[in-house]
């Protein structure tokens, strides 16, 4: 499953598609004054009999010839078409992007203050106390982007993009109860996207290096695809911190890759044991279109 954000303000729309490519359906698009700006669906699961729901943030406009908006997170079951409010303001500057956790009780969003919209940090909604806290701050020209829980959901990864004094990325992780976060792989690797896998002892990011596994435990690194297959040679590729997603029953990565050529965002997988042979294309968005959430779902 994954959000298709654009080309215009109030496109965003949720689909699935399945591994082979098969089987694209729209879950979610934006219907009369219910716009979805911002609508990431983040989890699509067996929900008792209402067969499923999607985590969203729904930007919706109140009418009344305002232009105003109210950003908030919602449960939708699209089988009965129903949304159940979860957070119903986002703190100023808030995108709504992110994810819920693993037990769907709580949800990470990025954040932009109006007052330095140039730093972007991470927050944290409980459902239970509908409260957000804060997790990360960042100085201008620095951003928190792609979060990512553990299976356990103790810790939550992100890539840090610095701007200044020149571009450069680096893994982090922070405690969902709070602390300092520290760096996993640092500017030298270049880390564009990661994902846990189902279990949580071992990532996979891509880096410099191309597609990599690490081992948690003993920190050891393995590529499974290298940058002439992953991004093609001469480079035709490259990948933004903005979707990873690893198969919590089987040993597949999906990602988002952008075509240099085009300026595309298109959906790949690959096996985790890939020796590139079988990366394969999914998707890809029309031109301005940008993916983002991607997340294996169960049937």
């Amino acid at each position: 499953m994954f959000t298709a954000f654009g080309p215009h303000a109030f496109e965003g729309r949720v689909l699935v598609i399945r591994p082979d490519g098969s089987g694209l359906t729209t879950v979610l698009a934006p219907q009369g004054l219910l716009d979805y700006a911002t609508a990431y669906g983040n989890s699509l699961k067996s929900f008792k009999s209402f067969k499923s729901f999607t985590l969203v943030s729904v930007d919706q406009a109140t009418g009344g010839g305002t232009n105003q908006t109210t950003l908030s997170i919602a449960q939708y079951r699209p089988i009965l078409n129903l949304f159940t409010s979860l957070q119903q303001q986002l703190p100023p500057g808030g995108e709504g992007r992110g994810v819920p956790s693993p037990d769907n009780s709580k949800f990470v969003a990025t954040m932009s203050p109006p007052s330095q919209p140039s730093a972007v940090n991470l927050w944290l909604s409980d459902f239970s106390t509908k409260q957000f806290r804060q997790l990360t701050d960042n100085p201008p020209l620095t951003q928190d982007n792609n979060p990512v829980w553990s299976p356990d959901g103790q810790q939550i990864i992100f890539v840090r993009v610095v701007f200044s004094p020149s571009l450069s990325t680096s893994l982090m992780t922070v405690a969902t109860q709070g602390g300092q976060p520290t760096v996993l792989l640092g500017p030298s690797d270049g880390v564009g996207q990661a994902a846990f896998s189902p279990d949580g002892k071992q990532l996979v990011f891509t880096s410099v290096n191309g597609m990599e596994v690490m081992d948690l435990s003993t920190l050891k690194r393995t590529v499974i695809l290298t940058p002439s297959k992953l991004y093609g040679s001469p480079i035709q590729y490259q990948t933004e911190a903005i979707g990873m997603s690893w198969a919590k029953t089987q040993d597949r990565i999906v990602l988002v890759l952008i075509n240099l050529a085009t300026h595309q965002n298109e959906l790949w997988t690959a096996p985790v044991t890939s020796d590139g042979s079988n990366l394969q294309k999914i998707f890809t968005a029309d031109p301005g279109v940008v993916i983002l959430s991607v997340t294996f779902i169960s049937n």
